[in-house]
């Protein structure tokens, strides 16, 4: 297994795709940062507003974005195997249909993190450049308590919001990997699974108004309206942390279920 996950890393780091997907993210949160600062300094009535906790406040606005750009991920990841023969070979190899399965699934979580380190360091960084720190003053008219305060406080809740969105990312993530498995054309299974994460849960809330209540529990538990509580939380509310992993790992567990039991009994031709 531990050789099918470098040999995945090494095709990945020789790879444009992933390199342009790191540049992309890291351009975004330059280019969010410095429309704050633009704003900071040519259209708020009070520049101290504008300032680097508010920025790390800001960024749980971004936290549904992770849920489909994991699928990007997979994508890059994936790369078309079934149009280079290349889970064909493998398969032909010799290699389990596991461990190929779950060599891509592993490394496009390491190329995620790495994303998501990479995007949310430059903005900070760039938001803690462009933005400044406020005076005690400044962060008091602000966020009624002191600078350190402020910026312990954004930090904490950062921490919150990515532990609540995580597992939701986990089980975009498998869902995505395993419509890239089980679709041949890479297209179709993106489209496959932006139906599935905006078409159903909007189908599910319309019936649920209109039809039968009871479709609002399937709604409930669909990773977009999961992802839309945490984001309009806030205070650390531990109680949808758990029920966030609980509802992100079943996701994962029953898309790599489904995913591993009809590659493992398809043709690869």
């Amino acid at each position: 297994m531990v050789n099918s996950i470098r040999a995945e890393v090494y095709k990945l780091t020789r790879r444009s795709y992933s390199y342009i997907l790191l540049l992309c993210c890291a351009a975004f949160a330059l280019l969010v940062a410095g429309l704050m600062c633009y704003i900071k300094y040519s259209a708020a009535p009070d520049v101290e507003l504008i300032n680097f906790p508010l920025a790390i406040n800001m960024l749980s606005m971004g936290m549904p974005i992770g849920l489909y750009l994991v699928a990007v991920g997979g994508d890059a990841v994936f790369s078309e195997q079934y149009k280079y023969n290349t889970l064909k070979n493998e398969v032909s190899y010799g290699l389990p249909r596991v461990r190929v399965y779950l060599s891509r699934l592993v490394v496009t979580l390491l190329l995620m993190a790495v994303v998501f380190v990479v995007t949310i360091g430059v903005y900070a960084l760039a938001s803690l450049v462009l933005l400044g720190i406020p005076s005690d003053a400044g962060a008091m008219a602000s966020f009624g308590k002191n600078t350190v305060q402020a910026i312990q406080d954004a930090f904490q809740m950062l921490g919150f919001y990515v532990l609540a969105s995580f597992p939701l990312w986990l089980g975009a993530m498998s869902l995505a990997l395993a419509l890239y498995f089980l679709i041949r054309s890479s297209n179709l299974a993106g489209l496959g699974f932006l139906a599935i994460m905006l078409a159903v849960p909007a189908i599910f809330d319309n019936l649920g108004k209109y039809v039968n209540p009871v479709f609002f529990r399937l709604y409930h538990v669909t990773l977009d309206y999961m992802s839309g509580l945490v984001i309009s939380t806030e205070t650390l509310d531990w109680p949808l942390i758990g029920r966030c992993w609980l509802i992100g790992l079943a996701w994962a567990v029953v898309s790599t279920a489904v995913g591993l039991f009809f590659f493992s009994r398809r043709e690869i031709s």
